[in-house]
């Protein structure tokens, strides 16, 4: 191939920014290499794309990354000066995942510490997940994927990419990191004086410099993200000047790779190897491997299929040469032999065997057609990228330095473009149309025409494509943080107006999103503005789907300041789409400084076909156990009991099961899918606090960290969102020790909007769910019942039907009857000395409860009997309790009764003064009944306020 083709296909690598389709994975797959006709590469080997396609699918990266014990990562939420006793703001939290750093010395068990701590920082450099998504882009003036990107135009960054593979395997190569006195420092790699060199990149390089006259600037690595929220506060560009900044994260990267083959690595690390057997794989523990780390990386890296067999081509050529290298020994020769086998398969062996790709993409077909949005996965989301202010980009150097200054981050255009591909997307097809739009703009037409059909992935030209269709609208409502008229202000406001200007020509919907709008400004009511708003947004919505019906599941919105001080409504709306008996739902967070696009769950409504095709590629790959084979059968696994219903996400018992051994395995929670939503982050840090005594709250703990991990991943700032993850830190006080430096949060000190008799009354539940021994229950009861709200609330609390069945039924089944006693004992403790008459009131209602279950427990009417003190039951409380709906009181008459010879003993007059005192206030209730015309059978309904004259 041509020196001038290589550099064209580099280019148009560069232009496009996307992972490889699965399509083009077949094709890689069956493809010779261009040296070697009778070659193909290995599915089994690691250059199978489709083993980095798999692995993506299952979240492994993603969920190493982002929660990793090995990570320590960077957040903090701190209480607004404008917090008071009674409300507590929360709007200073922070989260910078490129600030995130490696634990030191996480290692065990006389595994290489050193190791784990480099590894995990290569982790950060090569994954910066910049706003929390799994991403290699970043902001960073030295980042390793930008130190790639600037030199995209020369072969030496694949070359680069198939060194570190093949350090990666063990193999020795000769790359060095090079102090040349003309050059500079540099990556170097020369097998002798007389052929050129395979790499030849400077680690210094030209970069965007903020001068320092620039006050407002922040002092941070991410220049570019820092340029960007400069505009926004002050609508002009800082002023900049060249640099030349050292590459340190790539320096760094390279070592790492190196020392691979000069430790003594092989032996100390076995554990991290490719697993040979099923509960090996089950561990995960091969997420430390640094195989599975450059591989996933490479998958993210390579763009296109034309780039990746570029790359194939490198691999196989860095292995020639090293056969050929003078300085190769004969052990190590074998090595790269063994090597080229497991890279490579000869053409005739590959007919013979199974081809994973076509029953992959066979299986993705399949979900497609079933599919009524275009994303079956969160993976297929397209995410933000950096796209240029302007069309024109300059080649020179001069060029691209002024270029970094002209991008932007298009988060809010990003957005926009998801949902507009959800409301374009027509099931039948299975392809993007503005057929069903009339009055869209002729913009908007040309790029669903051009971009019909859904891909896995967006290429930069997709995004740069998009951008012009949003960007320069003529309606001076709509909100650009550019003086271009480019980067989409953040607010629900905004992004209407922009719906409104790409249908221009249908004036009903541009009229009706005006005429709302203008009408909220009359609204003083918060509230109601934001139901106007969301009411305008479902509408608009419905008027442009072409197959779905939308509505809004939840949402948590407000009303503030955005750029410019211009207001608008910011917050997250979770939008349902139905069709089909089907049902998909979508998140939009949208915020002052940029939006995101969330799909909530993976499509998993499976149809009879579906599920029949994930059991039987399950079943014909149950008995061939290659690590690549492996990682298909566990993600077809997942997707099966996903189905049934018993992943960790949606069963207790698993997670329950799977927590317990996360101290000796802490890798084997992030092998069940993605650890995405918000409700299976909240199980998990809800499990650690409830089921962790005070010594375990040490620096070192794996599930500690973890769960400290995913606490930062949420937006903390938001109520909702804090109460459902945090609520549980009142079960387990020793929280203070390991995450005040990060959480301005003090269960003691919280208002009720933080934390309220519902809260308490979904932690009872909780606790019992959660809790993997009695000893764990009741410390989490102990400290539930020492805050002050359970004695303040403890009627609303304890004397609902829903904490009577948690006490007296759920934790009875659970632990034992004996354990009733215990619990009723711990109430009296903790909440009698404050208010020594509302337990009795509670313990009446329990004992009428317990007499209407069905079929009512003997023993459970006794302990409960055996508490109440008859006395203290006014006649204003059987007044208010004959109110109460769904109470068959008639019934619960007969039951005492029945049970007399149980309660009461004819021979003791204090028992006998006691049962006679009880069916007397039951009886009074039933006149109470009667007499103001009260129904007394039961209904469906146990939920009641707690009178006010008990308060």
């Amino acid at each position: 191939m041509g020196f001038s083709v290589i550099i064209k296909l580099l280019l148009m690598a560069h232009i496009l920014y996307a992972r490889v389709e699965l399509f083009d994975i077949k094709i890689a797959g069956e493809t010779h290499i261009r040296t070697r006709n009778n070659l193909l590469i290995s599915q089994d080997g690691p250059l199978s794309l489709l083993r980095g396609y798999i692995m993506r699918r299952s979240g492994y990266m993603y969920n190493k990354r982002l929660f990793s014990s090995g990570i320590d990562i960077d957040y903090s939420m701190k209480k607004s000066a404008k917090s008071t006793e009674s409300i507590h703001v929360y709007n200073t939290y922070t989260r910078q995942p490129e600030k995130d750093k490696a634990h030191v010395k996480v290692a065990k068990d006389g595994a290489n510490a050193d190791y784990f701590t480099n590894f995990h920082q290569q982790l950060i450099y090569m994954f910066p997940c910049e706003s929390g998504i799994l991403s290699i882009e970043s902001s960073k003036a030295d980042s390793f994927t930008r130190f790639l990107r600037t030199n995209r135009n020369r072969l030496d960054t694949l070359h680069l990419l198939a060194a570190l593979l093949l350090l990666s395997e063990g193999i020795n190569v000769p790359i060095v990191i090079e102090n040349n006195e003309i050059e500079g420092t540099r990556v170097f790699l020369q097998y002798n004086s007389a052929s050129p060199a395979l790499i030849n990149l400077s680690l210094w390089l030209d970069s965007i410099v903020v001068a320092e006259a620039e006050e407002q600037m922040q002092s941070t690595n991410s220049v570019l993200e820092e340029i960007d929220l400069y505009i926004r506060k002050n609508n002009s560009a800082p002023k900049v000047e060249r640099g030349i900044v050292y590459q340190k994260e790539t320096e760094e990267i390279v070592q790492f790779f190196l020392s691979l083959c000069n430790k003594t690595f092989l032996s100390d690390l076995k554990m991290c190897y490719e697993p040979d057997t099923q509960e090996e794989f089950n561990n995960g523990s091969f997420l430390d491997n640094p195989k599975f780390l450059i591989q996933s990386y490479i998958f993210e890296y390579i763009d296109n299929l034309e780039q990746y067999m570029l790359f194939v081509d490198c691999v196989y050529g860095m292995l020639q040469y090293l056969l050929s290298y003078k300085k190769t020994t004969e052990q190590q020769k074998e090595q790269i032999e063994r090597a080229m086998d497991y890279f490579f398969i000869d053409k005739n062996l590959y007919i013979s065997e199974l081809n994973y790709t076509v029953d992959i993409c066979d299986l993705k077909s399949k979900i497609d057609k079933e599919a009524i949005i275009p994303f079956t996965c969160s993976e297929m989301v397209p995410t933000y990228t950096r796209v240029p202010e302007y069309e024109y980009i300059s080649d020179d150097l001069n060029g691209h330095i002024q270029d970094e200054l002209l991008q932007y981050s298009d988060h809010v255009e990003t957005t926009l473009l998801n949902l507009f591909m959800c409301l374009t997307y027509n099931p039948e097809t299975n392809l993007c149309s503005t057929e069903h739009m009339p009055g869209a703009s002729a913009a908007l037409i040309e790029f669903f025409n051009k971009y019909s059909a859904p891909t896995e992935s967006a290429s930069q030209t997709k995004h740069r494509d998009w951008c012009k269709v949003v960007s320069r609208l003529n309606n001076p409502k709509i909100r650009y943080v550019r003086e271009s008229r480019t980067e989409l202000c953040g607010g629900l406001e905004n992004i209407l107006y922009v719906i409104s200007e790409l249908f221009i020509e249908d004036s009903n919907i541009l009229t009706g999103i005006e005429r709302v709008i203008n009408s909220l400004y009359n609204i003083e009511e918060e509230t109601e503005r934001i139901d106007d708003m969301q009411w305008l947004l479902v509408n608009v919505l419905n008027s442009l789907a072409i197959n779905c019906q939308i509505s809004i599941d939840s949402s948590s919105l407000e009303y503030l300041p955005s750029e410019g001080q211009a207001f608008d409504i910011f917050g997250s709306v979770v939008l349902s789409f139905h069709s089909k008996d089907r049902r998909e739902c979508i998140q939009l967070d949208i915020l002052p400084k940029y939006s995101k696009f969330l799909l909530v769950s993976e499509f998993i409504d499976f149809s009879e076909g579906i599920k029949g095709k994930l059991i039987q590629i399950r079943t014909k790959y149950n008995l061939i156990k290659s690590y690549t084979l492996r990682i298909i059968w566990n993600y077809l696994n997942n997707s099966i009991q996903s189905l049934e219903k018993i992943t960790p996400k949606q069963s207790q018992y698993m997670l329950n099961t799977i927590m317990k051994g996360i101290e000796h395995t802490p890798n084997q929670i992030f092998m069940y899918g993605r650890i995405d939503s918000l409700d299976y982050k909240t199980a998990i840090v809800k499990r650690f606090l409830i089921n962790s005594r005070k010594h375990e709250f040490r620096q070192d703990n794996p599930i500690l960290r973890i769960a400290e991990n995913i606490i930062g991943s949420v937006y903390l700032n938001r109520q909702q969102e804090r109460k459902k993850m945090l609520s549980a830190c009142v079960c387990n006080l020793a929280y203070k020790k390991q995450y005040s430096k990060r959480l301005d949060y003090d269960t003691l000190q919280l208002p009720v909007p933080e934390l309220d008799a519902d809260d308490i009354r979904g932690l009872l539940n909780d606790t019992l769910d959660a809790s993997n021994s009695k000893e764990f229950f009741y410390n989490s009861f102990y400290n539930i019942l020492s805050h002050s709200i359970c004695y303040k609330e403890a009627f609303n609390i304890f004397g609902v039907y829903t904490s009577f069945r948690a006490l007296c039924v759920m934790l009875v089944e659970k632990y034992g009857s004996t354990e009733l006693s215990q619990a009723m004992q711990y109430m009296r403790e903790h909440i009698e000395p404050y208010n020594p008459h509302i337990l009795n009131y509670i313990w009446f209602l329990w004992l009428s409860y317990a007499c209407t279950e069905t079929p009512y427990d003997q023993k459970l009417v006794d302990y409960v009997y055996m508490y109440l003190n008859h006395v203290y039951i006014t006649s204003d409380y059987m007044a208010w309790v004959a109110k109460i709906p769904g109470m068959n009181f008639n019934y619960i008459l007969s039951v005492l009764e029945k049970e007399k010879y149980i309660l009461c003993n004819d021979n003791n007059g204090i028992s006998k003064e006691k049962y006679e005192r009880v069916i007397d206030h039951f009886k009074t209730i039933i006149a109470f009944i009667a007499s103001t015309h009260l129904p007394a059978n039961p209904t469906t309904s146990r939920k009641r306020s707690k009178p006010g004259a008990l308060a």
